[in-house]
C-alpha cells in the first residue's frame, strides 16, 4: 500500500470486530481506530433480540438475492432525517439476529476463545443436564458478555460508536469516505454524518441475511401459504411448533438443533430433509424414532400444498418448512463488492481484497475455529496495516484464489477452512510475522495439533449425547408398544 495508514474504521462489534479492535490498538501504529456498530451494545450475532418480531419481509427477494439493498442517501452532510420504514425496519434490514433463549455455543472454549481472552467457566443448567459438570458448550448471553468485556478491559469501548449503520464506504483518491447514519433515543429523525479513514475492517458477521435456496414452486407457496416457510433466524421457541407437522431442511448444526428442539413438541415424526450431513458429525443427529430423514425437495405445489422430494417421495399438510440452510454474506455499504456464489471474490486468505489491500475481512469463513481463527486474521490485517505484515504481490494473490477454487471449488466450500486449519493459520502467522520490538503487538502462536484433539472431544460429546437420546428413544417405544399387546 503506497499510503501510510494512520487511522482505521471497524465496522461492527460482534467478536470480529472486537478481536479487531484490540489487535490494531495493540500495534501501537494508529492515530485514530473507530468502531462503528448498527445495535446499541456489543456481541454481534450473540445480542439476543427478543423484542424484534421476527419474519421474512419477502421470501421472494431472499431468493433472488435482491434482499438488503443499498438505502438512498442524503445529499449533503451532516443532516437530520425522518425514520422510514425503508431504511428503519428491522425486518427489511434484517438487523435481529438468529439468536434464540437456550442457544448455547457448539465448540470447546479452549479453541474458541482468544488466546488472551478464556471464556469463563459458567455453565447453564441446560447444559449440565445435558453433558455435565464438563461440559464445553457456554450460553449465549455468557458469550455477548465475553465479547463485551474485551471492548470494556482495554478501555476500547470508549473507541465504538453504538446505534451507528454504515451506509456507505466510498473509496476516494487515498481515502475511505464513511457515511454514516446514527439513531438517536428519543428523537424521531436521524443522524447521518461522514467521516474519512485510511483503512477499513469489515467484521459486520455474515449471520443475519438468511440464505432460501431457489426450489421449484416456493415462491409461488410462500404467497398461497404465507407464514408457513420460515428460516432458523427466526427460531426464538419450541412452542411456536407445538403440536405442528414440520419439515426442517439443511444438514448443518442449525438443522439438527432445531430438530431436537421441535421433536419434543411438534407431530412426530418431524421430517429431516438434506443431501447429506456434516462429516464431521454423520448421520448420528438425524438418526432418532422422532425423525423421519427424507432427500432434497424438488418441488413445493402451491395448489396441493404437497411438497415433493428427490426420490419422488411426497408429504402433505405440512404445517411449518424450516429451512436451516445456513446465511449469505451482505455489503450493501460496499456497492462496488458484488458477491459470487455465496462468496467474496477477489479475497487474498479470506481477508485482504487483492484490488485495495486496505479494505480487509475478519470472520467471513466458516468450518474454522470461530472465533479462534479471527484472531489470526485481525493480527495478520492490524499487522500489514502497521507496516510491519507483508502481502505478495498482486498477481501472486489472484493465483491463490485461483487455486484455491480449483482446490476446493466455488461457493461455500471455498471460504471452508476444514480439514486445512493448521495451513490456514500458518498462512496468516507468517504475513504477521512477530510484532514491532517495544510494542504491545499481539503475538500468534504456531498452531497447535491438541486444538484439532479438543475439537474432536466436542464431536464426539455431541454425537454422544444424540447416541443416548436415541436409545431411550427406542426404549421408550419398545415399553410402549408391549404394553399394547
Amino acid at each position: 500500500m503506497a499510503k501510510e495508514i494512520r487511522r482505521v474504521a471497524v465496522i461492527g462489534a460482534g467478536p470480529a470486530g472486537a478481536i479487531a479492535t484490540d489487535a490494531l490498538v495493540k500495534e501501537q501504529a494508529f492515530d485514530v481506530v473507530r468502531v462503528f456498530e448498527r445495535r446499541d451494545l456489543a456481541g454481534g450475532t450473540w445480542v439476543y433480540t427478543p423484542e424484534l418480531p421476527s419474519r421474512i419481509p419477502s421470501l421472494r427477494d431472499l431468493v433472488e438475492q435482491r434482499a438488503n439493498p443499498p438505502v438512498d442517501l442524503p445529499k449533503t452532510f451532516p443532516t437530520w432525517t425522518p425514520k422510514t420504514e425503508k431504511i428503519n425496519s428491522h425486518q427489511l434490514r434484517y438487523a435481529d439476529t438468529g439468536v434464540h433463549e437456550t442457544l448455547h455455543s457448539n465448540i470447546t472454549p479452549e479453541i474458541m476463545a482468544f488466546t488472551q481472552e478464556p471464556i469463563p467457566k459458567i455453565l447453564s443448567e441446560r447444559t449440565i443436564a445435558q453433558y455435565g459438570p464438563g461440559a464445553p458448550f457456554r450460553h449465549r448471553e455468557l458469550i455477548r458478555e465475553w465479547v463485551e468485556a474485551i471492548f470494556t478491559r482495554g478501555g476500547h469501548d470508549k473507541l465504538v460508536e453504538f446505534s451507528t449503520t454504515v451506509e456507505l464506504a466510498e473509496k476516494k483518491g487515498d481515502e475511505w469516505i464513511l457515511t454514516l447514519r446514527k439513531v438517536v433515543p428519543g428523537k424521531s429523525k436521524d443522524y447521518w454524518w461522514q467521516e474519512t479513514f485510511d483503512a477499513i475492517v469489515v467484521g459486520s458477521g455474515h449471520f443475519y441475511l438468511p440464505y432460501i435456496p431457489d426450489i421449484s414452486g416456493l415462491i409461488k407457496y410462500d404467497e398461497k401459504f404465507p407464514g408457513r416457510v420460515k428460516h432458523t433466524k427466526h427460531f426464538r421457541s419450541p412452542e411456536e411448533f407445538r403440536g405442528k407437522k414440520v419439515v426442517v431442511v439443511g444438514g448443518s448444526v442449525s438443522a439438527f438443533d432445531a430438530l431436537h428442539d421441535i421433536r419434543l413438541v411438534s407431530q412426530t415424526p418431524v421430517i429431516a430433509s438434506l443431501r447429506e450431513p456434516l462429516p464431521a458429525f454423520g448421520w448420528a443427529p438425524f438418526t432418532h424414532p422422532d425423525i423421519t430423514i427424507k432427500p432434497q425437495i424438488t418441488h413445493f405445489c402451491h395448489k396441493t400444498g404437497r411438497i415433493t422430494f428427490s426420490d419422488k417421495s411426497t408429504v402433505d399438510d405440512v404445517d411449518v418448512v424450516l429451512f436451516a440452510t445456513g446465511y449469505d454474506f451482505s455489503f450493501p455499504f460496499l456497492p462496488k463488492l458484488k458477491v459470487e456464489n455465496r462468496r467474496i471474490p477477489r479475497l487474498y486468505q479470506h481477508v485482504f481484497h487483492t484490488d485495495d489491500p486496505s479494505l480487509a475481512f475478519v470472520g467471513m469463513v466458516t468450518g474454522g475455529f470461530t472465533f479462534r481463527v479471527f484472531e489470526w486474521q485481525a493480527v495478520a490485517a492490524a499487522r500489514v496495516f502497521a507496516g510491519r505484515g507483508q502481502l505478495p504481490s498482486t498477481t501472486e494473490m489472484e493465483r491463490w484464489e485461483a487455486d484455491r477454487l480449483v482446490k476446493r471449488g466455488d461457493g461455500v466450500p471455498f471460504f471452508t477452512l476444514s480439514p486445512d486449519f493448521e495451513e490456514y493459520f500458518e498462512a496468516l502467522r507468517a504475513i504477521a510475522g512477530e510484532p514491532a520490538p517495544g510494542s504491545t503487538g499481539r503475538i500468534l502462536p504456531k498452531f497447535d495439533p491438541k486444538w484439532l484433539e479438543a475439537f474432536a472431544d466436542v464431536i464426539n460429546a455431541r454425537v454422544d449425547w444424540w447416541k443416548k437420546e436415541t436409545e431411550k428413544a427406542e426404549k421408550q417405544q419398545k415399553t410402549l408398544y408391549k404394553s399394547k399387546l
